[in-house]
This record gives structure tokens, C-alpha cells and sequence, in this order.
């Protein structure tokens, strides 16, 4: 009975110490008590306020919206920065000023504060690591917009346009200025085009071209460059982004320059009645035997504008024009014909020759023609960090003249232009490649380009030798048709290394709508 009477005692002696209760609380304890409320409810705005400010950064990195995010983002900054100086004001008074508390009430303060801070850092370090990952996850390519930023920070380069005037310092003025900030290989080969617009003055006003080369050490480089002097004064320069490099004489820089250097543009824009003006340039090509606007030109800055389509018009043709008013003037298209042998003397086709040209001389991955007078374009409307966008242009008179004829063929997707292809006029195909040509899709269309549907195609998996399985192939090739079977091998891109960099060979019984798995087949 007594131990009983003793244990009952003890905890109540216990229940006394650890709630303070001894008849009535003192004030201190009252102070204890209030205090340790407070300090939950502190740490629990503490916690709510960081996931918030965890939250924003995170949409910030993934979306940008600045205005929106970063208002909050800030507002959380600054609740932060206040914490810390109530908190340091608190603990220089609580030195000075506070009186004592008891020993019971102190030790009950201390271990409720120690529980919360364990919670707090808990609860910190949780969010910490789940939103870390997150935005750990935005920086790798493509997947938002932090990628974009340090893909920029890494890659992008502007240079002041000093050389500005097109009369006076020509073309090279823009890769003299280029040069003082970034080196560039001496032998470039345009990807797809060199276009310039400037004014009647000779001011340029902007410029679009993709370039490459290789250094003295053998090393692939590319520069994505661009103007717009409405926009910036500064030349804007990305390096290191996805290219196809076939190294082709036809598509060298230096007949660009070495045309430039002769041509009389001054004269040539003065009979036009206009304000602006353009010059593009896609190394060499093929106008058929159209000789519309075709002036030859020799070093010394003689023409001869009275050319013969006694042959095929083939050469490294830097055309003049008005921009959006081709119809209204005829292009000037300048051929210089020594030093860069210019000129094709192949005999003409024979009459009647209605076949379809599966490879003709300007035929590439992102330019097709279906005749001597058809052909289909790929055209570059916006660029960033080395990716791209495309318009889809329509020529029927062998490429005097384009028109567009669909203005976003891949539904807002942007990657590198890697095939075009028209069957007949109607049906036709498209591929897009991505992640420096590890990837890509394929693209349908049969009412003539107005409109494409991305082709799907049924996954082929592979088993490794650790037992995981995955699809290699995943960057397809242009369709073809034999016997009214469609074809189409699908590579591993540029990241494959399967079974010594085979292709899956699909086909299709329906004009490339469905498709199924036929073969896998060897690189070659």
C-alpha cells in the first residue's frame, strides 16, 4: 500500500512540474506558456512562407513569367529578411531584459522548442529536396526555362554591328565585327540560307544565317547568327547547337563573299522604287532552265544579263530583291561565272519528262523538288539556343518565286529541319529532328501541306543485357514508294550505338498513315 501511496505521489509531483500547476500559475509560467505558443505559430509562417518561396522559384525556372513569379518570389525574400532581424532584435533583449524563468518552466520551454526546430527542419529539408529536384530537373535541356537561361549563359554571344553599312563595308564588315569576339573556322558552310535586309541607304537592318565549319584541330562548330536593328545593335551568336554537317561544296560561304565584292547593288536597288531591300543566298542551285532575272558576272564586275537557258542554270546565285513585292520586281539573281565554276553546259532534258527528280542539286534535308518547276521549303522563322522554327514555302516556277503555304507545319515543336519529301503534289512528309539528332518525328500530310499530322509509329523494344528494355530507334528517314508500298528505316540518331547502329525497317499499306515493323536492318 505504501509503494502505491509513494507512486502515486510521483506522478503527481511529475504532472506539477510539468504543467506548472500548483493551485494557480504564476506569471511566469503564464509567459511560458505564451511564448512557446507563439514560437509554434512562428515556425509554422516560417514553413508555409518557404514552400511558397520554394514554390515560385520553382515555376520561375520551369516557365519564367517573371511579373508573376517573381513578385511573390521577392515578397517571400523580404518576409525572410525581416524573420531575421525580429530574431536577433529578440534574442539582444531576452539577454538583457528577461527576468528568470523557473527551473521547471525553462526545462518544459526547452523541449516543446526542441520538438518544433526538429519539425521545422524536417519539414524545411522535405521541401528542400522535392523542389530541389524539380528545379535541378529545368535545367537540362529543354525542359525549362533555367535550361534556356544557362544554355544562353554558355552558348550565346552578342557583338556590337560596327560595320553596319552594306555599300561600304559589304558583307565581310559583318564578319570583321563577328571576329573580334568569337573566332570562326576560315572554310563556312551555310545550313541553309544567308539572308540580308537593309535600306536604301545601305544600313542593314537585319540578317539570319546558320553557319559551320571545322577548326585546325578538326572540330565541328556552328554558329547560329542573327540581327534585327529594331530590336538590338548587338549581332546575336549561338555556338554548339545541332547541325547537319554534310560539308558539301554547294553550300560554301565564300561565293557569298566573293559575289558581294562585285556586284553593283547600289545600282542595282536604285532602279526599284523602294525603301527596302533584301539579299539571300543558298550556296549553289538550280533555277531549271528559267533564266528569268539571271545576270552572269565575272571578277572584274562585268555582266551579262542576256542569258541563254541553253542548259540547265545551275551556280552560286546571290539574289536582289524587294522583300514580300518579288511578283512587282523581277530578283536579280548574279552568277558569278570565273573562279567558282559557276556555270552547267549539261545538255537539255529531252521534252516530255514529267518524273518526279528524286535528288536534284538543291535538293536537301530541308529543301524538295518535286519537278523542275515545284518544289518545297523549309524556311527558319524563329531560332533559340540552336533549336528552330519553320514555315513551310511553295515555289512553282523552279524557285524564282515562294509563297507560304503553311506557317507552323510542326504545331509549335521546334528542332532542326532533318528531311522534306513530296510524293505527288498532295501527299508528302516531314521530319524534325531534336537534341542534336538523338530524336525526331515524322510528320504527314496529304492535302499538299496545308496541314500535318505526326506520324506514329509502333515501339520496338529491345532487351539489354541487364534485363531493361527500350526503343533505339527513334529518328526516321523520308518515306519512299515502290509498288505502292510505303517505306520508311528509322535510325538510332545520333546518341545509337544498338547493335552496331542498325535501322528498323518499317512499312506501310496506306500511304503512311499506319505503319508496321517489317525488319531490323543493318547501318549500311
Amino acid at each position: 500500500m505504501l509503494i502505491f501511496y509513494n507512486e502515486y505521489k510521483y506522478i503527481k509531483f511529475s504532472t506539477k512540474k510539468l504543467w506548472g500547476v500548483s493551485g494557480n500559475m504564476n506569471n511566469n509560467e503564464h509567459i511560458t506558456k505564451k511564448g512557446l505558443i507563439t514560437s509554434i505559430a512562428g515556425y509554422l509562417i516560417f514553413i508555409l512562407v518557404y514552400w511558397v518561396a520554394f514554390y515560385e522559384l520553382n515555376n520561375l525556372c520551369r516557365f519564367g513569367r517573371l511579373h508573376n513569379n517573381l513578385t511573390v518570389f521577392f515578397g517571400c525574400m523580404i518576409f525572410f529578411l525581416a524573420w531575421f532581424i525580429i530574431l536577433l532584435i529578440n534574442r539582444i533583449k531576452k539577454r538583457a531584459n528577461e527576468p528568470q524563468k523557473s527551473e521547471d518552466s525553462n526545462e518544459l520551454y526547452s523541449h516543446y522548442k526542441a520538438i518544433s526546430t526538429i519539425i521545422t527542419i524536417i519539414a524545411i529539408s522535405l521541401i528542400t529536396i522535392f523542389y530541389g529536384v524539380k528545379i535541378y530537373h529545368s535545367a537540362i535541356n529543354y525542359n525549362g526555362k533555367l535550361s534556356w537561361i544557362l544554355g544562353d549563359l554558355k552558348n550565346k554571344k552578342t557583338v556590337k554591328l560596327e560595320q553596319d553599312n552594306i555599300y561600304e563595308n559589304g558583307i565581310e564588315g559583318i564578319f570583321t565585327d563577328i571576329n573580334k569576339k568569337v573566332a570562326m573556322p576560315e572554310k563556312l558552310y551555310i545550313s541553309n540560307s544567308f539572308s540580308i535586309n537593309f535600306d536604301s541607304n545601305g544600313k542593314i537592318t537585319s540578317f539570319d544565317t546558320y553557319l559551320y565549319g571545322k577548326t585546325s584541330k578538326n572540330v565541328l562548330e556552328s554558329f547560329l547568327i542573327s540581327y534585327d536593328s529594331k530590336k538590338s545593335r548587338n549581332i546575336i551568336i549561338y555556338l554548339n547547337g545541332h547541325v547537319n554537317a554534310d560539308y558539301s561544296d554547294d553550300k560554301l560561304l565564300e561565293p557569298l563573299l566573293k559575289t558581294m565584292k562585285v556586284i553593283p547593288l547600289k545600282k542595282t536597288v536604285s532602279n526599284w522604287p523602294e525603301k527596302q531591300f533584301g539579299i539571300i543566298y543558298y550556296g549553289k542551285r538550280s533555277f531549271g532552265y528559267n533564266s528569268s532575272g539571271i545576270v552572269n558576272i565575272d571578277s572584274k564586275g562585268n555582266t551579262n544579263s542576256d542569258v541563254k537557258a541553253i542548259s540547265e542554270i545551275i551556280g552560286y546565285t546571290v539574289s536582289v530583291f524587294v522583300p514580300g513585292k518579288e511578283n512587282k520586281y523581277t530578283p536579280v539573281r548574279y552568277n558569278l561565272i570565273d573562279g567558282l565554276d559557276n556555270l552547267n553546259l549539261s545538255e537539255p532534258p529531252k521534252e516530255n519528262s514529267d518524273k518526279k527528280i528524286s535528288k536534284k542539286t538543291n535538293n536537301s534535308t530541308d529543301e524538295f523538288y518535286l519537278s523542275e518547276l515545284i518544289g518545297y521549303r523549309l524556311e527558319v522563322t524563329g531560332a533559340a539556343a540552336g533549336s528552330r522554327a519553320y514555315s513551310l514555302n511553295l515555289t512553282s516556277d523552279g524557285g524564282v518565286t515562294w509563297k507560304t503555304i503553311n506557317e507552323d507545319p510542326f504545331s509549335g515543336n521546334i528542332g532542326t529541319a532533318a528531311g522534306v519529301v513530296f510524293l505527288n503534289d498532295k501527299l508528302g512528309f516531314l521530319c524534325l529532328s531534336h537534341s542534336g539528332g538523338s530524336n525526331g518525328q515524322l510528320y504527314r500530310t496529304d492535302d499538299g501541306g496545308v496541314s500535318f499530322k505526326k506520324v506514329d509509329f509502333p515501339s520496338l523494344n529491345v532487351t539489354l543485357a541487364n534485363g531493361k528494355t527500350y526503343n533505339p530507334f527513334d529518328l526516321p528517314g523520308m518515306p519512299f514508294e515502290k509498288d505502292g508500298v510505303f517505306s520508311v528505316l528509322i535510325g538510332q540518331g545520333a546518341d545509337g550505338d544498338y547493335n552496331g547502329g542498325s535501322k528498323a525497317l518499317y512499312q506501310s499499306q496506306d500511304q503512311g498513315k499506319t505503319w508496321n515493323f517489317i525488319k531490323e536492318a543493318s547501318q549500311n
